[in-house]
């Protein structure tokens, strides 16, 4: 389909320049849409070079059909991709309909997410597991204070990355609706997320004994999950800063986890600390750097 055609479907113009263009139309009874289609006829996402474009959502209507059109740039749908922190442009990419696609960005990104293996499978294995112990601290932080339902609400977003770790060790990508995918491989963090949902214990109690599962499953995951960080270490010679390392491509989007990941991994032994004069601080202080 011509991008003109896509135009007078969905009554906005669209810039000749634009690397791709997927629409997801209602279908009827199909057992799982995107959100994006609620209220609206047809979704279309349209892929733009601008590395800076993150996201500018249009709304319009051509006779009886309105359209959600999500612009976003390339570097931002591959670190979407890459976090899996946005199900309904994933589900958009994946399983919309491929109108516009000359360069075959789409059909490559497509193909990558289908295999799932290599730098793809590496990167999401890490930040899983990154926001798995983000998540399994908190709830412990919360559960350790006595808020109940705070730390019930970490723990089971903790079991949910959990969940993404399983389904990615298995060799696919997790999708959006990633507990039908675990339910069907049958593993124990779908017995504890239900040993957390439903079981007739009380709150607090399965709170602290899923904790207890988290713990053991995090050192178990640990070495594996962590093979990204490794290869950057161990990328060069000198050892890295906590900045430095959040400025990685691969990195910048765990703000709030790295360092707990660090700390982790030098408690287990599995990376070092050194120490250099930091500078700024009259010679009193010393910066940490991390190293294999």
């Amino acid at each position: 389909m011509e991008l003109s055609n896509v135009t007078l479907l969905s009554g906005e113009t669209f810039e000749e320049n634009v690397l791709g263009a997927v629409a997801l139309r209602q279908k009827g009874s199909t057992p799982f849409q995107s959100a994006l289609l609620h209220d609206f006829d047809m979704v279309v996402l349209v892929l733009h070079e601008e590395r800076d474009l993150e996201h500018i959502v249009r709304h319009t209507i051509a006779g009886n059909t309105r359209t959600q059109s999500v612009h976003i740039g390339l570097s931002a749908l591959e670190r979407a991709v890459m976090a899996g922190n946005n199900n309904e442009l994933l589900t958009s990419l994946m399983i919309g309909e491929v109108i516009w696609d000359p360069k075959g960005i789409l059909g490559d990104m497509r193909r990558e997410i289908l295999q799932f293996e290599g730098p793809l499978k590496e990167r999401v294995e890490f930040m899983e597991f990154a926001r798995f112990l983000h998540l399994y601290v908190k709830s412990k932080r919360y559960i350790e204070a006595g808020y109940i339902m705070d730390a019930y609400n970490c723990v089971l977003m903790a079991l949910y990355h959990w969940a993404r770790i399983e389904v990615s060790e298995s060799g696919s990508f997790p999708e959006p609706a990633v507990w039908e995918q675990v339910k069907s491989m049958n593993t124990s963090v779908h017995k504890l997320y239900e040993e957390l949902t439903i079981s007739t214990e009380t709150l607090e109690q399965r709170v602290e004994l899923v904790l207890l599962a988290c713990e053991f499953g995090i050192m178990s995951k640990m070495t594996d999950c962590c093979a990204l960080l490794f290869n950057i270490l161990n990328s060069r010679k000198e050892a890295w800063s906590i900045k430095e390392l959040l400025q990685h491509s691969g990195l910048c989007q765990l703000e709030a986890e790295l360092p707990l990941v660090l700390r982790k991994l030098v408690s287990r032994s599995l990376i070092r600390e050194i120490t250099l004069w930091a500078d700024g601080h009259g010679g009193e202080g010393h910066a940490i750097r991390y190293t294999l």
